[in-house]
């Protein structure tokens, strides 16, 4: 049996070389080059265009569904990164392994647009059927042509379902939460109703 410090010492052993190799690597063959303009442009328009274009009567209903997707899609993507079935040979920023350009940048962008303008649950999972297969059959692989995306044991089928089921997912949820917030509302306004 092996003792559990002489693992974690040669954990930490490992990942400080594996920091120091992801840092001269980003520094020697990300930063700057025209890759990282793009993943820098990817993270920054959309957010320029959905501010143009955001309903501002909503802002705080949609940038709650924004922030609460874009964390979700932080949380798979990180979970897909460790257990090796996806990869990113390039980063905007060094220290966070994940897509952050579009876990932070166009993706909740896109999911928010949906969200504001598809108010039926008809319009929203239609509409996310469509934005889910763009997304896994036509973004995903010029992501892997142009070399910002690997997968490693990974299908683009499989994402498809996961960009439909997020996103239902989270407008469920704020839905719910909107639902308990409007009838303790009520309950406080009159304070005899059951």
């Amino acid at each position: 049996m092996t003792d559990k410090n002489v693992l974690l010492e040669e954990i930490e052993k490992v990942h400080r070389q594996l920091t120091e190799l992801r840092q001269e690597y980003w520094l020697q063959v990300d930063l700057f080059t025209p890759l990282w303009w793009l993943l820098l442009a990817v993270m920054i328009l959309p957010w320029v265009v959905w501010w143009r274009f955001a309903d501002k009567q909503r802002l705080s209903e949609i940038v709650f569904y924004g922030v609460t997707i874009s964390f979700l899609i932080f949380l798979l993507d990180h979970i897909g990164y460790e257990l090796n079935l996806w990869e990113y040979p390039h980063k905007l920023v060094r220290f966070i392994p994940e897509a952050s350009p579009i876990d932070f940048g166009i993706l909740p962008v896109m999911h928010m647009f949906v969200y504001q303008y598809c108010r039926s649950w008809r319009s929203f999972v239609i509409v996310n059927i469509v934005m889910a297969a763009f997304c896994a059959f036509i973004a995903e692989p010029i992501s892997v042509w142009i070399d910002f995306y690997k997968m490693l044991n990974w299908e683009y089928i499989y994402s498809f379902p996961i960009y439909i089921v997020k996103a239902v997912f989270v407008k469920a949820l704020l839905e719910r939460i909107a639902g308990v917030k409007k009838r303790a509302g009520r309950k406080h306004a009159d304070p005899s109703s059951p």
